[in-house]
């Protein structure tokens, strides 16, 4: 495809460099030639430098005759004039980034004024995340499928588990609904086979029925009470998302944030939190506010060097459960040795979404597109979500026989609401929700689950 991507920032670096791996054509507008020069000595795209939102620019960088026109710059009003300026020179397709919540609250009613095909919230997409993790304390990172019926959840095998030494041909008589999809050992990532053996330190991503999941943490010794209480560390856009959502579910919230004028907004907007004026970098605020007894930690600032420090700290002081916001993966993996492994990175949720949906936009005419799509194991494999609801090869057919890829595993098949792990002789149907997980990238539709 053909596309325009307005905005060098973080956001659009990230986006860039997923759709030009996946072969492509991607033109960069910024106002910034520091940022279009350090995007083109890492990424195969063109640039060109201008106002993304100037008429006279969109035209020169051709988004009337372009596929698609995204427009991630930190302004979300001149996101939005971006895409309306690129529907009136006659781009088909248009995505926004809104992050502010008056703005993305008024999505609904403004979409079709705007001409817009997706908004996209990297902030909203965060806080979803992190409260899908709040779920599932015992995890490291969840995703969900299928309305929530299915679930994909990270865990590490510790020293000492039940799990150390078990051949995974013996594991679906042990613990059953649930299937090891894909395991992290070292440096490697497989779809594994029935007689790989797991060991401390393997990093496995378990897909299954949300209880099924509950009952396997708990079969494993590994099952974390449910969360009651959160303290946010930083007032941010995410924070609000993430305090909405939590509060919404019954679960008392704690924000701690250094900007006076800051705190008295987050009340307005969140008058049932408890929202304290602080430095949460200080362990003694941390210490007097309840750190050690907090069911979760949740470091949202905007400085990753401050959301790891106090990570770890709010780790060492018995915080239930951890988990830390971060920009760069960069830092991620300088904090690998420090027992912190619940990360979240807004970058990574927003350019998923796009990709999701560009792959979609490519194969519009195919009754089994992709629903859904989340990168798992830092990128390295992805989980799909298809829903039979038209005609589709290969229905009717014992799995067993089906010449699926090699690199890839049907995990779960969602039918009648109900999450079923298949086995060989089960057959995929019309109406089916199919999850699956691969690790070749690129995949546009059912079809491409199977070889040839």
């Amino acid at each position: 495809m053909n596309i325009v991507l307005v905005g060098a920032g973080r956001i659009g670096k990230e986006m860039a460099f997923r759709l030009a791996e996946e072969d492509h054509d991607v033109t960069v507008v910024d106002s910034n030639e520091d940022c279009l020069e350090q995007l083109t000595t890492s990424v195969d795209v063109m640039t060109m430098l201008g106002n993304g939102s100037d008429y006279t620019v969109l035209d020169e960088a051709s988004v009337g005759s372009a596929d698609l026109l995204i427009a991630v710059t930190d302004n979300d009003a001149v996101n939005m004039l971006c895409c309306l300026v690129g529907r009136k020179l006659g781009v088909k397709n248009t995505v926004a980034r809104v992050r502010t919540m008056e703005y993305f609250r008024q999505m609904v009613f403004l979409k079709d004024e705007l001409g817009l095909s997706l908004v996209l919230n990297p902030e909203q997409a965060a806080a979803a995340e992190i409260s899908r993790i709040l779920r599932f304390p015992s995890a490291t990172k969840v995703d969900s499928f299928a309305k929530g019926r299915a679930e994909m959840v990270e865990h590490t095998v510790e020293e000492g588990s039940p799990l150390c030494s078990l051949r995974l041909d013996r594991f679906r008589g042990k613990y059953n609904g649930i299937l090891i999809a894909v395991v992290e050992h070292g440096d490697e990532v497989v779809i594994p086979k029935g007689d790989f053996v797991l060991s401390a330190g393997d990093i496995i991503h378990v897909v299954g029925a949300p209880m099924a999941i509950s009952a396997f943490f708990k079969a494993i010794g590994a099952y974390k009470r449910s969360v009651k209480n959160v303290m946010i560390l930083g007032g941010g856009r995410i924070s609000l998302y993430l305090g909405t959502y939590l509060l919404g579910a019954g679960i008392r919230v704690k924000i701690i944030e250094r900007d006076e004028e800051h705190c008295e907004a987050i009340k307005e907007i969140l008058p049932k939190a408890e929202v304290l004026l602080g430095d949460g970098t200080d362990p003694a605020v941390l210490e007097e506010e309840g750190i050690r007894g907090t069911d979760a930690f949740v470091a949202l600032t905007g400085s990753d060097q401050n959301n790891i420090i106090t990570s770890m700290f709010a780790q060492r002081s018995g915080a239930g459960k951890v988990i830390t916001k971060v920009n760069e993966d960069s830092f991620r993996l300088m904090a690998g040795d420090a027992k912190l492994n619940s990360f979240v990175l807004p970058k990574n949720s927003a350019a998923e979404i796009v990709v999701r949906y560009v792959r979609a936009v490519q194969n519009s005419l195919d009754t089994v597109g992709i629903e859904s799509l989340h990168d798992i194991a830092y990128g390295k494999a992805e989980v799909l979500e298809f829903s039979i609801n038209g005609d589709a090869p290969n229905l009717g057919i014992p799995i067993r026989n089906l010449d699926i890829r090699r690199d890839t595993l049907i995990a779960a098949v969602i039918r009648n609401n109900q999450c079923i792990i298949p086995g060989g002789n089960d057959t995929l149907e019309r109406h089916d929700t199919v999850i699956a997980v691969t690790t070749k990238f690129g995949m546009r539709g059912f079809a491409d689950i199977f070889e040839g």
